[in-house]
Order: structure tokens, then sequence, then C-alpha cells
């Protein structure tokens, strides 16, 4: 296969990270996650997580147009789930035609409520009308099932069918749209009660024979493009399901924004109520390492012609891995000042260490300088405590890495990003963020004219893992809202992670998280941005000592999200935080040089000597930032 073959085949297979660009490979290329069975159950689901977690995919699959094609498009497979999904992916645009045009809230709520109602049914009759065309010899709606539908969303129209039926819901539909851009006085005497038609049409479809023991499971992808009231009234139906249907929603962290009902005093709990399921939460390492390699597994064995290296073929070995002793050989800890200055110890004494790996023998030369002893005093406090060295070169070895290119420019990798579980963690539980990194990995590997059975080198991982995080970034550029704060936030935390994890001194090693000091009373200002780099992954949280509600910045944890770690160059494990105050957060938005060299400080950072040291190569096109 030439090489330009293998990019458009490994495009074909990587580059469609949406699942909406997969069109119909989406359900060829599925893989279950471990919770798809918990997403099967009778009950409502709310399944959360960031963008790229997979929750569209999940949704999709479980449509009745996934289950089919899953069960190889055999209509008697696909008739022996005990569910039909109906998939909705919530359009911002339609939505938020339901406001303003000095009409109250309490009525849109009532116009939209109706909406809904018409929406629902119109995808129920879809659904009969493929399903009879796939199985003709079953039943179908008779004329007072029909009718009693229509009157129930107050279609005076007599509607003798299911197929005059779906016509008539599709004008209703069509004529309601133009109303709603145009007049709204003549809406209001064509509402529906809210949730009614759905329970009616639900109860009708499943008393069919091909149909019983059945419910529905009404799947809403992208749940946070609701306004307030449009959740409250979603809530309300979540809260009174029935057993002919139920709902599975996808939404992000921090978008599921309004918990009650249309009683305010009614509140959804887990899991009375509903069955919350925190993706992030189910894909730890291990869960998600698993997960992933399914997916991606099949995915690049197509690459390969040959049936027999396709097989053989091992995605996890095939991105190479390194020690951290090997690293710091890459990284060049052989051409340190560190290394050098035992040519002044005397040969006895160095005698003792000189089987050490060279990266130990550069955290005893570290440790001694900054700790104000001899090299000479530190190898004999070596060998009269070497358990206690020992423990200590496994606290600061990977930190150590960040320190070689210490006082010798910022041109080159500065640390390396390589190895199936460290592109796991980089994704930090996000499928869309994984296939990105090995798309990456492997279009930059063909490019080289590297064969494919040889494994992707450790240099070119972690070139793909900076254009990743990078490409990451610039794309926050086009929200249109705070887009150019959270692009600012991060270029400011990454910065002050990076100068910490190469500054030298008495430091405790990978701090790269904070929390907020006097966090109840953060401004709204604060909180807002605080949300919104939540919900687009620009940052992580992690609950603190104390678990509090999910609306409330309190007892929390945060730090960027691992994707930027190869970009910002900084540690991408979870170890030590910083303590910040608001003040601090939004003066990295409006004052950043300021700002970072005010927190640096704070934490015994001389700013003139580190953060005004040379940027990383990949960081000096944002130059302007940083200085102004």
């Amino acid at each position: 296969m030439s090489k330009n073959n293998e990019l458009e085949k490994l495009n074909g297979l990587f580059g469609s990270y949406k699942a909406e660009w997969l069109s119909g490979k989406i359900f060829d290329l599925f893989a279950e996650p471990s919770y798809f069975p918990e997403l099967k159950d009778n009950r409502p689901c709310v399944l959360e997580g960031g963008r790229g977690t997979g929750k569209t995919t999940v949704l999709r699959g479980l449509s009745y147009q996934g289950q089919f094609a899953l069960t190889k498009n055999d209509i008697v497979g696909f008739d022996k789930s005990n569910f039909i999904g109906l998939y909705h992916r919530v359009d911002t645009n339609q939505v938020r035609s339901f406001a303003g045009g000095g009409i109250s809230d309490e009525v849109w709520m009532k116009i939209f409520a109706h909406y809904f109602n018409l929406f629902i049914c119109r995808e129920i009759l879809v659904f009969l009308k493929w399903h009879d065309e796939k199985n003709p010899e079953g039943e179908q709606l008779g004329r007072f099932a029909c009718d009693l539908i229509a009157r129930s969303l107050n279609i005076i129209e007599k509607a003798d069918n299911q197929d005059k039926l779906l016509k008539l819901i599709n004008y209703k539909i069509v004529e309601f749209q133009s109303k709603i851009n145009s007049s709204k006085g003549d809406i209001l005497s064509l509402l529906s009660m809210s949730g009614v038609p759905i329970t009616i049409i639900t109860e009708q479809v499943l008393q069919l024979s091909q149909y019983k023991e059945k419910i529905f499971f009404i799947l809403i992808d992208e749940y946070e493009n609701y306004d307030d009231y449009q959740q409250q009234i979603i809530n309300t139906l979540i809260k009174h399901t029935t057993e002919y249907y139920t709902f599975k929603i996808g939404v992000r962290e921090l978008g599921w924004r309004i918990k009650h009902t249309l009683n305010t005093n009614e509140l959804l709990h887990d899991p009375a109520d509903y069955v919350l399921i925190r993706i992030e939460k189910e894909f730890q390492d291990s869960y998600f390492s698993e997960f992933a390699k399914n997916v991606c597994q099949q995915r690049i064995s197509q690459l390969f012609s040959n049936e027999d290296e396709s097989r053989k073929y091992d995605i996890e070995n095939a991105l190479e891995s390194i020690t951290i002793e090997k690293e710091a050989i890459l990284l060049g800890v052989d051409k340190t000042n560190y290394l050098f200055s035992y040519e002044d110890v005397p040969k006895d004494v160095y005698e003792k260490v000189k089987h050490l790996p060279e990266l130990y023998l550069f955290l005893l030369a570290y440790w001694a300088k900054w700790h104000d002893m001899s090299l000479t005093t530190a190898i004999i406090h070596y060998t009269e405590n070497t358990k206690e060295w020992d423990q200590r070169y496994e606290n600061y070895k990977y930190e150590m890495l960040f320190k070689i290119h210490k006082g010798r420019g910022k041109v080159g990798i500065q640390k390396y990003y390589a190895g199936w579980n460290t592109y796991i963690k980089l994704s930090q539980g996000n499928i869309r963020y994984l296939m990105e990194l090995i798309y990456r990995a492997y279009e930059i590997h063909i490019n080289d004219e590297e064969p494919l059975h040889k494994p992707v080198s450790v240099k070119n991982q972690t070139i793909a893992a900076q254009e990743t995080g990078e490409k990451n970034l610039m794309e926050l550029e086009g929200l249109s809202k705070n887009g150019s704060q959270l692009i600012k936030l991060l270029l400011g935390f990454g910065r002050i992670f990076n100068v910490l994890s190469s500054v030298e001194g008495k430091f405790a090693p990978e701090r790269n998280q904070f929390s907020f000091e006097n966090s109840e009373s953060l401004s709204k200002e604060c909180q807002d941005i605080l949300t919104a780099a939540i919900m687009h992954l620009a940052f992580i949280r992690i609950p603190g000592n104390k678990l509090t509600d999910a609306s409330h910045t309190r007892e929390y944890i945060y730090t960027v999200h691992p994707i930027y770690a190869a970009f910002f160059v900084f540690s991408h494990r979870r170890k030590r935080k910083l303590t910040i105050n608001q003040e601090d957060f939004l003066g990295i938005i409006n004052k950043p040089k300021e700002r970072i060299k005010s927190i640096l400080e704070r934490y015994k950072v001389p700013f003139s000597s580190e953060a005004g040291s040379p940027l990383p190569k990949q960081l000096s096109m944002f130059e302007n930032y940083f200085n102004d």
C-alpha cells in the first residue's frame, strides 16, 4: 500500500473523531463500553462526560438504527431486544427559538412542551414506518389509536391510519416552526399538555403484537444545549416516566444546570429517580485502557492488507514506550553540569555510586547543590542511608526529567510523552483525545516513510502529543462564549506548571494542580468561567477531601486537562497542588504577566530567572500573551 493510500485510510479510520462524522461506519466500528448494560435498564439514565468521551456513540448505539446495525441488519435479531431507542441531538439553533418575543417564560414552557410532544410522536411514527418496511407482516395502529393520538396533539383533522397521522404531524411541525419565527398569537390555541401525547402513543404502539413487552428509550444527546426552563420540562417527564417510555440523557459535566421539575420543590435524585453514570469515573485507567484498545485495535488493524500482519499487530506494543532512566539518557543527562561535577569527586568515593543510573547520579548532585552539601558528602550519606535515598529517587526521578534542559536553551524535546499507558493518561478517559493522539502519531510515522509494522518512535509520539494539545487549545477560540478567556487561562496555568516543573531548588515535586481559598465566596463571573472551563475540558476537577454537591466549587481540586501537558511541558500525573484566590484566577485572564509573576513568587520561584526564561519552542507563538 502506498504512503498516500495509507494516510487516506488512516484518516478514514482515525481522523473522524466525532461519531457524527463517521456516518454509517459508526456501528461497524462500535465497541461496547463496560457501563453499556446499565443503559439498557428501564430506569432513566444520565450519561455525564466531556466532549469526546463517547456519549454520542453510545446513545446512537442504543437507537433502533444502531441496534439494527449491531444485529447485522437482521430484523428478527433486532426484535428480540426489549427496547426501542429514539435518538435526538439537541439543536441549539432550534431550542433558542423558544425565547423572547414579549412572551413570558411560563407561556414559552407550554409552547416548548407542545413542540417536544410533536417531535417525539413523529419519531415514533417514523420508527413504525421503518419497521413496517423491514417486516411488512406486523400489526399497525388502528383508526381509533391514530385519532386518539391526533386529538391529544390538538390535531383536528382525521387521522385514519399511521401514514396519515405521520403526514399530519409533519405538517403541524412545519406550521408550528413557521409561526414560531413570526407571530406567536396563533400558537397558543394549538398546544397540547406536556407528556400526555407521548404517554398515549407509546401505550398504543406497545399494544401491537410485535412490540409487546418492550419499552421506548428517548435518547437525548447534548442535554446542556437546552435552556434552563426546557431542562425543567424534560426533568418533569423524567421524574414521572411511565412503563411505556424512559429517558437516557447525554450531558457534559456541569451541563445539567436545573435538577428540579416544574414544581421547584421537586428535585430529581440519584438513584431514586435516575441512574447517574459518570464516564470519567467509570473509565479508570485500567477499564479505559481495555475499552480504548478494543476501539483502536480494530481500526489500526484495517491498515494492513495482509491478514496475518493485521492479526498479529498490537497497537499497545506498537506505541513504543521508554523507561524514565532511558528517557533521561535521550534528553542528554550525561551532558549536564550535574554529571560533570563527578569529575571532582575522589575516585574511591565515586566507585560507591558509579553503578547507579545516570538519572540517580543527577539527583545526588542536584540534591547536594540545593541542600548545601558537597557531592562527596551526599555520596557518603547515600552509602549509609541507601533505603532513604532509594525512596527519594522514586519520589523525585520523574520530576528530575524536567530539569535536564536547565540552562541549555529550549530547543528540541524537553520531555518525552510516549507509550500506550502515557497516551491513556493524557486522554483522561476521553476516547476522542486518544484517537487524535494515535491518528497524529501514525500520520507523522507514515510521513517519515516508516513501515507500519515498525513501532512508532517516542519522538514522533511526543510531537503528536504536542500538536494535539496545540490543536485543542486553538479550537477553544471558536467558542462563541468564553473562548478567549479559556485560552488565556490555559496559557497562564500551563506556563505556571511548566516553570514549576523546570525550576531548580528545594521544592516539592510535580506541582500541577490548584484549589481555591475561600471557594464558597467565588463571584458569579469566576464561577461561570470555571464552569465553562470544565464543560469544554480546559480543566478537569477532582473531589477534594470533602465531597459536596456537584454544582459547587468548594472542596474541588482543579488542573489543566492532561491533553495539554506535552504542549506546555509539565507532568501529566496528578500530584501536588497550589492554593490560589479569585484575584489570581481572573488576573491570569486580564493581567497575565503580572499575575503569573505574583503566583510564582508566592511559591518562592524568582520570576526574573525562571518565568523570564525563553519559552519552549511550541509556546513562542503566544509570546505576546506572556509579555502582556
